[in-house]
């Protein structure tokens, strides 16, 4: 959410909910009803995307120069009915290869599926966050083994960045950047640190850059966002 807004304020940008829970959609969804969502792209092979590219809006602003392909609790099933498929990796690479966007990005859901399979082989950058906790580490390993199968390379760019940030944990803090440690070339600098800010944007359906413009949250996605542009 917090990325897609900020990229957007510079860049053509686009955000694909690819969770059915939807939430990252919801944020940035129109008063009037969305007729399309992501589970057309995987039903239907010639459905035009651009009917499925709804403008972004934060209460009844539209945002100029972001664009959402919303998601819904329906896509789940009709993603398990594609595993079958033939390049089934491939669907959503086939519906988005021919966007003009400067950035799109595309938010998963939280396994391994034909879902999130999609969104690693269409990607060209892979953006992984973890927090500051041991079980925040422990599926790191297996979506990086996922990667590598579905780019069928061991040279897939991705970048780790660290969330959720507490200064004052200093053991936990201590512990993590040590596990991190092999992956230091990937590590990005910027840490989001926890902040109430943030948690409060999320309960009120609001980028953080809309609700509190003033806030540490604020500064660390435009550190975030200066990092990954300086990356090309």
């Amino acid at each position: 959410v917090n990325l897609a807004y900020g990229l957007s304020q510079k860049y053509k940008t686009a955000l694909v909910d690819l969770d059915p829970q939807a939430h990252s959609g919801d944020i940035y969804k129109p008063v009037s009803e969305v007729k399309y969502t992501v589970k057309e792209l995987f039903t239907n092979s010639k459905i035009d995307i651009k009917q499925v590219l709804i403008p972004a809006y934060v209460g009844e602003d539209r945002l100029e120069h972001l664009d959402v392909i919303h998601s819904n609790i329906l896509f789940a099933k009709a993603a398990e009915q594609v595993s079958s498929r033939i390049h089934r990796e491939k669907i959503l690479h086939h519906h988005i290869r021919h966007l003009a966007y400067d950035y799109l990005i595309a938010d998963c859901p939280p396994n391994l599926g034909v879902i999130t399979v999609n969104a690693i082989y269409m990607a060209d950058v892979i953006l992984i966050p973890v927090n500051y906790d041991k079980g925040a580490l422990d599926g790191m390993a297996d979506l990086l083994e996922t990667v590598k199968e579905v780019k069928e390379s061991n040279n897939a760019s991705y970048f780790i960045v660290r969330n959720m940030f507490d200064a004052r944990n200093k053991q936990t803090n201590v512990y993590i950047d040590g596990e991190l440690e092999p992956f230091r070339e990937n590590l990005l600098k910027t840490c989001i640190r926890r902040t109430e800010a943030l948690n409060q944007s999320r309960i009120a359906g609001e980028p953080i850059f809309t609700y509190d413009p003033q806030s540490n949250g604020v500064l660390d996605y435009k550190a975030l966002i200066k990092e990954l542009v300086s990356h090309g």
